[in-house]
């Protein structure tokens, strides 16, 4: 059993969706499939909510008409069986019109509730896969559209452990039921009302988790994550241009990389394929010849201790000193529980005997977090920074390390404001000036890869 996950490039064109569909025909007939919303769809799709609480009608009808021109023309050009062809079309049809009453209806609202907001991104899957389902059906091969909102269970207050167990179990039996019928499902990577919402709890990046979910309950012999490029690689080829594929990488490598910046795989798709034992590979649909990355639980002793160098950009340092500190028990638990309540995620922290520098991407409700801080603290907010990570299996093998990251930044003319190691000591991370973020890496790719 090999479970594929198609993401939004590979269906977001004709060269894509005829890659595949190739792609499908090669692999054995007990695959199974989960797809994307076509590349950009989604970005559509959280506009239209925008434009329907601000009450724009003629900008929600005018894009939806967008979304819908677009599927219909792709369906035309991939679909020559008419009687397909019709069955596509009306349920594009269908599908978008019920969205656009359903918008019409909430826009006097103030907001968008998260199980709402998830049931208008939810369309964006629906119509990729039924699409797919439609090309393979003119191809020849057997397949069905699996809408998997309907299968998530219920009851649940939290997005833990426990709901994704019985998540797993409810998607492997409904996957089962098809594959014995010789016929390859194609899920919706968007996979129900998860509690707390979609976005909220599993972010962007939902349909890789939902594959690896799917993948652990079948048990599957691998997961593939189709997308654009041809694996993880050493660092960003936009900012690297000599930057190499990795060949093999860890669970636990792959997961830093994924949380520090590296868009390749979501990073808490990891953890299902972790729990069961399931390699995941990283391939090119483009290039559907080329090895991509391997991770898996444990890899051989590689001669380089870095693995690859990632950044992310964006972020705010809020540094908090206060003598209270010293000597005090709970101050930290103080200090984080006002980020918890504010759902503020935390990126790198760095402390003292006195004083917190933690690193964090959302800013949205810095103003108010830093009133309350200022209750009982010292506080200093930078903008316009950047993390840079190392990460690599050799890293806590390695004396010296940070002595020749910052002789390296040194003579690149960056400074530092901020270091942390992780408790895994699989990386080192360090916050820099946004506009050094890219020498940075460039400059510490250079000194551990040549």
């Amino acid at each position: 059993m090999i479970v594929q996950k198609f993401g939004g490039t590979s269906m977001g064109s004709q060269a894509g969706l005829a890659a595949v569909v190739d792609i499908i025909r090669s692999t054995r007939d007990d695959n199974a499939v989960v797809v994307s919303a076509m590349a950009g769809t989604t970005a559509k799709l959280l506009r239209l909510i925008d434009n329907a609480l601000a009450g724009k009608a003629v900008a929600l009808a005018r894009s939806i008409k967008q979304i819908k021109k677009q599927h219909i023309d792709t369906a035309r050009s991939q679909i020559h069986d008419v009687s397909e062809l019709q069955k596509v079309e009306l349920y594009i049809h269908e599908r978008l019109d019920r969205l656009q009453i359903f918008l019409s209806a909430i826009r006097t609202a103030d907001e968008l509730a998260p199980d709402l907001a998830d049931r208008v991104l939810a369309v964006g899957e629906r119509l990729s896969s039924r699409l797919l389902v439609g090309i393979l059906h003119t191809a020849g091969i057997a397949a069905e559209q699996v809408d998997l909102e309907t299968s998530i269970p219920s009851g649940y207050s939290l997005a833990d452990q426990r709901f994704y167990l019985t998540a797993e179990k409810n998607f492997a039996r409904i996957f089962r039921k098809i594959i014995k019928q010789k016929k390859v499902p194609v899920a919706t990577g968007y996979f129900g009302r998860v509690p707390g919402g979609m976005l909220a709890s599993v972010g962007r990046g939902y349909s890789d988790f939902c594959a690896a979910l799917i993948a652990a309950g079948l048990q599957a012999e691998r997961l593939e994550i189709w997308t654009d490029v041809s694996g993880i690689m050493t660092a960003d080829p936009r900012t690297v241009s000599h930057a190499k594929i990795i060949d093999h990488i860890s669970f636990e490598a792959a997961a830093e990389l994924a949380h520090f910046g590296a868009k390749v795989i979501h990073p808490q798709s990891i953890h299902p394929a972790t729990r069961a034992g399931i390699p995941v590979w990283i391939k090119n649909t483009f290039r559907a010849a080329d090895r991509g990355t391997e991770v898996t639980a444990i890899v051989k002793k590689l001669k380089n201790p870095v693995t690859a160098i990632t950044s992310k950009k964006g972020i705010t340092i809020v540094n908090i000193a206060s003598y209270r500190m010293l000597m005090q028990y709970g101050y930290l638990a103080r200090l984080f529980e006002i980020f918890a309540r504010h759902k503020i995620s935390i990126d790198v922290v760095s402390t003292s005997e006195v004083s917190v520098s933690v690193a964090i991407e959302d800013i949205k409700h810095v103003s108010k977090i830093t009133a309350e801080l200022k209750q009982f603290s010292k506080v200093c907010i930078k903008k316009n920074k950047a993390i840079v990570c190392l990460v690599g299996m050799g890293i806590k093998h390695m004396k010296g390390i940070a002595g020749e990251i910052f002789t390296t930044l040194g003579r690149a003319g960056i400074s530092v404001d901020q270091i942390s190691q992780g408790a895994s000591e699989l990386n080192v991370t360090f916050i820099v000036n946004e506009k050094d973020a890219d020498k940075a890496v460039l400059a510490l790719h250079t000194k551990f890869f040549t």
